[in-house]
């Protein structure tokens, strides 16, 4: 837990060293630790669908992107479906309220799920974001990796 509280004291005061892209946000989050080597933003590519005009990841349910995209108290900002240790899962959010003490309870509440872990920082915009991640992914296991994601949007709104 030191390095996730050592990140966030970063990304509060302001990290020296730029943003840290979602794939490594993830990583950061799940494992505590920065990942070796770095990595890039674009270092997996997964097969792609259009939903609302947007490329995202093939194998994430569409009702799980209208479930999540009905939660008025929240704007979707990335998703990756992963797909490996290194590559993980994710869903990264902002909440309406911008106030970093709320992203920080709310992360906190969505903890207590035992197949998720969530962390929040201060994103491009120096706005909360909430990032969930799990070490599911389509190849690992279909049908639990959409139950995953299926089960989202309740475990945000039962949070809010």
């Amino acid at each position: 837990m030191k390095i996730i509280e050592q990140y966030l004291e970063e990304r509060i005061k302001g990290d020296p060293y730029g943003k840290i892209n979602a794939p490594t946000f993830a990583f950061i989050c799940f494992y505590g630790k920065k990942p070796s080597p770095p990595i890039s933003g674009r270092e997996a590519s997964h097969p792609q669908k259009i939903y609302k005009g947007i490329g995202i990841d093939k194998d994430i349910p569409k009702k799980a992107l209208d479930d999540l995209n009905n939660i008025k108290e929240i704007e979707l900002r990335s998703s990756c479906q992963g797909d490996s240790e290194r590559h993980l899962t994710f869903l990264i959010f902002r909440t309406l309220n911008r106030d970093p003490k709320y992203s920080e309870i709310l992360s906190k509440k969505l903890n207590k799920h035992k197949d998720i872990k969530t962390c929040w920082d201060l994103g491009n915009e120096g706005l909360p974001r909430i990032i969930i991640t799990t070490n599911l992914w389509p190849e690992k296991d279909l049908k639990q990796f959409e139950s995953w994601w299926l089960s989202l949007s309740k475990r945000i709104k039962k949070s809010l």
